[in-house]
């Protein structure tokens, strides 16, 4: 793997991860909102609430997620690149572009794996 490869790479896992973390922390705010009456009447604990179903519901979320944030992380990558003219460069110094995409295709199968 070239050091091109890694960069894209870990800008691409990073943006992934960070977009992850961001909706399920903003689903899962919203969601504590709508349902904390519901917790409240029925007197359920802070540990059985937390313990048995936001730690259950994060996966699920996450998962859910994921094939719409791997699209959102490779357009704002590849966006950032652009913004800082390296893929001209990338491309100018012969490399091509489907070449060029090795790192999302890598990023992608780690993600589905």
């Amino acid at each position: 793997m070239k050091l091109i490869d890694r960069y894209i790479l870990k800008k691409f896992l990073a943006a992934f991860f960070f977009v992850v973390l961001i909706l399920v922390v903003i689903i899962v705010v919203i969601d504590f909102t709508e349902k904390n009456d519901d917790f409240i009447k029925r007197s359920a604990p802070a540990k059985a609430v937390i313990f048995d179903y936001y730690f259950n519901y994060i996966p699920y979320l996450a998962n859910l997620l994921s094939p719409i944030t791997v699209f959102i992380a490779t357009v704002f990558v590849t966006a950032q690149l652009a913004a800082r003219t390296e893929i001209i460069a990338i491309l100018s110094s012969g490399v091509s572009f489907r070449r060029m995409m090795v790192p999302y295709i890598i990023g992608s199968f780690l993600i589905g794996g």
